[in-house]
């Protein structure tokens, strides 16, 4: 039987994809074009560690928002999916990082690998949405992830019924997303991932309208 995962592991985790992400931008510099603004400087600092310091932001704020969560239980139940929902999330903006310095290097051109940025980032999106939409329905009421209404906060039955359908949807959308990123052109792809977005919206808030009136 494998080992559960703790939270520490979690958060060992999410410290390495952070770090992972900084070390990529620290690489990356040299050989960023330039200058993108008057002070060559800044403007390469800014490219090589934006995103590495947005997912730092994430991480911090989503466990901010956990240690002063009230409506959570007392317990610390489902600790380790809510920081696992937020590891999914530090590899998406780390790996959209990655493949922004892939881009704006052009060393993988230069090895002679075509990328089609475009296309990974949206096939990673839909990578992600299948990963988070598989941990939803572990959630409890809490004030940082899922839907969020007076009714489900309060109402621990109607979060789970809710959240059920809504991890199928996300997985669903993920799927859809998934499928868009290997197929479709560029032109297509974005109006195809709205609809499959507004699709999966809806089906979220029927659950919600029907069990909320049960």
């Amino acid at each position: 039987m494998a080992p559960r995962t703790t939270t520490h592991d979690v958060d060992a985790r999410a410290i390495a994809v952070l770090v992972t992400g900084y070390l990529v931008g620290l690489v990356a510099y040299p050989y960023l074009p330039g200058p993108f603004l008057q002070n060559a400087l800044s403007a390469r600092l800014m490219v090589a560690f934006t995103l590495p310091t947005t997912a730092l932001v994430i991480y911090a704020v989503f466990t901010n928002l956990w240690k002063h969560d009230r409506v959570r239980s007392g317990n610390g139940a489902f600790a380790s999916t809510y920081r696992a929902i937020v590891l999914r999330a530090l590899l998406f903006v780390v790996a959209l990082h990655a493949i922004v310095m892939i881009e704006l290097t052009d060393l993988m051109d230069a090895a002679g690998i075509r990328t089609v940025a475009g296309r990974m980032v949206i096939v990673i999106l839909g990578l992600t949405f299948i990963a988070i939409g598989n941990l939803l329905p572990r959630t409890r009421p809490n004030v940082a992830v899922g839907v969020r209404t007076e009714r489900t906060l309060t109402n621990a039955r109607l979060w789970r019924q809710v959240h059920r359908v809504g991890g199928y949807a996300t997985v669903g959308l993920g799927v859809v997303i998934f499928i868009i990123g290997l197929v479709m052109t560029k032109k297509s792809a974005g109006a195809l991932v709205l609809g499959a977005a507004g699709v999966a919206a809806m089906v979220v808030l029927a659950s919600y309208r029907k069990h909320a009136r049960a």
